[in-house]
């Protein structure tokens, strides 16, 4: 059963890469055009995006789900276009479900790249699910706060939850509901703030989030130690073995 839970990840994984590297090359200039704006920090005109319809809504897809695995490019424009383009409550859908299937991916590449690492990488996984599962503070809790964190990246929140060993239905439901008060406020507050900034604030913006992303991989271990610390032993307990 295991083996073939194994087989259905990779296959997934395979089948959700390809269909977005098909799509992409496909309608590469779009992608392209929609990622120039992105990186220029302009919006993209609401008319052009509506007029390429279905390959549009797809195509901002995309962009959101590389915005989302290198977060030091801003997702904020297209996130403001989708807002502008099918509205705030149709912007707020499409950003969700964008992070969502993003989300999905980095699931499946923890999980695929879990299968395939050596029995030591796998032992050393397991026993940090035991560290996660036996700490006196809930990944879920933790989750929560990170949400709350400015400038922490989804990539970093959902990897740490991809990795808690959590079954995947709660993992599908904690990052579809999470990342929602924050675009909320990017859709209502982003034209604001991207017309008000100066250029200064927005490298210090950059640098602030790149410093997170390298250290979160640097020291992964570390972080998860020291947010995950075993629970107290009763005092009880522990009199009753040293005696």
């Amino acid at each position: 059963m295991k083996i073939k839970k194994e087989r259905a990840i990779i296959f997934a994984t395979l089948l959700i890469l390809t269909a977005v590297i098909i799509f992409s090359v496909l309608n590469w200039d779009t992608i392209k055009y929609l990622f120039s704006q992105v990186s220029s920090g302009t919006v993209v005109v609401k008319e052009y995006v509506l007029s390429l319809g279905l390959t549009g809504f797809i195509a901002m897809t995309i962009v959101m789900i590389i915005c989302f695995f290198f977060p030091f490019i801003s997702s904020v424009p297209i996130q403001l276009t989708s807002a502008v383009s099918y509205g705030l409550w149709g912007g707020l859908i499409h950003v969700a479900l964008s992070v969502f299937m993003a989300s999905q991916l980095a699931y499946l590449f923890t999980k695929s790249t879990l299968v395939l690492s050596s029995n030591k990488k796998k032992e050393e996984h397991r026993l940090m699910e035991e560290k996660i599962k036996n700490s006196k503070r809930s990944i879920y809790y933790f989750l929560f706060l990170a949400y709350l964190a400015p400038f922490v990246p989804f990539l970093i929140i959902h990897m740490i939850a991809a990795d808690s060993g959590m079954k995947w239905w709660k993992y599908a439901l904690v990052t579809l509901i999470g990342p929602i008060p924050d675009i909320i406020a990017t859709l209502w507050a982003g034209v604001k703030i991207t017309s008000s900034s100066s250029p200064i604030v927005s490298y210090i913006i950059l640098l602030v989030i790149i410093t997170i992303v390298v250290l979160s991989m640097l020291y992964k271990k570390k972080i998860v130690d020291w947010i995950f610390a075993p629970k107290e032993k009763n005092e009880n307990e522990q009199q009753g073995k040293n005696q």
